[in-house]
């Protein structure tokens, strides 16, 4: 009896866990947006409709309200700027996969003797680089290489890899519009504060000729994990337009 009211406690004090409503700082709060979408009453991916009636994912309805609105819309998210870190710093981490002479093919091995100088010094070289250029220059040196985990795993937007991904037109306009400060600060805050791994970063970059935003994709009361909250008031604190938007259910 007396582990079943444990049990009982335990689920109820779970169960106001889930139901407590996230507070959030005053900067992610004032950069958070709702859109609404009508629910399908089903879970999981097909929760919402979209406008032409077909059952759609919380990601597919803010895709489709910022296209509506005029912008161009590029999924992100962890996979994408571990692959873009990958590339950025290739020649220093990935040393043993360049230009190699046998058949034998690397997975992921990382060079664990690279300093912090030197990532650094690659990273001001980039500062001042053409990123476009720059990415599809480490795109060429990647497929002469080997197999690396984060540029050729996970099929991402239909593509089937990160490197595939990258050379597909919706990611070489961004390349082309992001600025070099945005681009690096982001790298320098992976190199610094995330030891190389960009967890929590937004879902989504939309942009159109006036501006360009980080957009994290969220439910009505869905809960924002530290990691991307983090993320959130990185991009605020440097003036990166940084949106959540969330979707409300009707």
């Amino acid at each position: 009896m007396k582990k079943f009211l444990v049990t009982i406690l335990i689920l109820i004090c779970f169960a106001q866990y889930v139901l407590a409503k996230q507070v959030l700082s005053k900067k992610i709060t004032k950069n958070t947006i709702t859109i609404p979408a009508p629910k399908t009453g089903e879970l999981g991916k097909n929760y919402f409709y979209c406008s032409n009636g077909e059952k759609c994912s919380t990601e597919q309805v803010v895709r489709e309200h910022y296209k509506n609105e005029g912008y161009q819309v590029m999924r992100t998210e962890y996979s994408f700027w571990k692959g873009v870190f990958a590339l950025s710093f290739l020649d220093e981490l990935y040393p043993q996969t360049l230009n190699h002479k046998s058949e034998i093919k690397f997975f992921d091995i990382e060079n664990k003797n690279v300093t912090s100088e030197e990532l650094n010094q690659k990273l001001n070289l980039i500062k001042k680089s053409n990123i476009q250029e720059f990415i599809n220059t480490q795109l060429t040196k990647h497929e002469h290489g080997s197999y690396i985990r984060w540029l050729d795993e996970w099929e991402i937007e239909g593509y089937k890899n990160p490197t595939k991904y990258f050379k597909s037109p919706i990611v070489q306009e961004f390349l082309a519009k992001v600025n070099n400060k945005t681009f690096c600060k982001i790298l320098k805050h992976t190199l610094d504060d995330y030891n190389l791994n960009p967890v929590g970063t937004p879902d989504y970059i939309v942009w159109n000729n006036k501006e360009m935003i980080f957009v994290e994709v969220k439910r009505k009361n869905e809960i924002i994990k530290p990691e991307q909250i983090e993320w959130g008031e990185f991009l605020i604190k440097n003036k990166i337009p940084y949106k959540v938007v969330r979707v409300l259910p009707y």
